[in-house]
């Protein structure tokens, strides 16, 4: 009678240790990931350009834009509001008639800019979860930016 409930009791251990193992598998395969941003109406900080990481400075605005619905963009280039007009397709988009105001601001005009530049440069885009990659013709990528989300 022994043996038998020792061989019961060493089933039911070596199920319970084979379950956890199989759910530790299971876990490490599975990645919680939040949907993919959406394009528009979502405001995108700038956090790379031209393969350089951008580190926004305490108390200043972060370098940003958002496309908005009727095929407008507004933004921030870092000492300048700028606003325009996008179209865009599956992995598209293209940016025209951009304008921006005229301060002049020492420390980030050259940033300023590129970050221009590049808006005018791009003509592809590919959104990986919360990360928005602008790129050109070339295959260049221009811009990396960040879906934040406003509480």
């Amino acid at each position: 009678m022994k043996n038998i409930i020792k061989n019961i009791w060493v089933r039911i251990v070596l199920f319970i240790i084979c379950g956890l193992f199989l759910l530790f598998l299971l876990s490490a395969n599975y990645k919680e990931s939040a949907p993919a941003a959406s394009l528009v109406n979502t405001y995108w900080r700038l956090a790379e350009l031209d393969g350089n990481e951008i580190v926004t400075a305490e108390g200043r605005r972060e370098m940003k834009f958002t496309l908005r619905g009727g095929n407008k963009v507004t933004g921030y280039g870092g000492c300048n509001s700028f606003f325009g007009r996008y179209t865009f397709d599956e992995s598209k988009i293209s940016f025209s008639r951009l304008a921006a105001t005229k301060m002049f601001c020492a420390d980030t005009t050259e940033m300023e800019n590129l970050f221009m530049k590049s808006l005018a440069e791009v003509s592809g885009y590919k959104i990986t979860g919360q990360t928005l990659q602008l790129s050109d013709n070339d295959g260049k990528v221009w811009s990396r930016l960040q879906a934040v989300y406003l509480k």
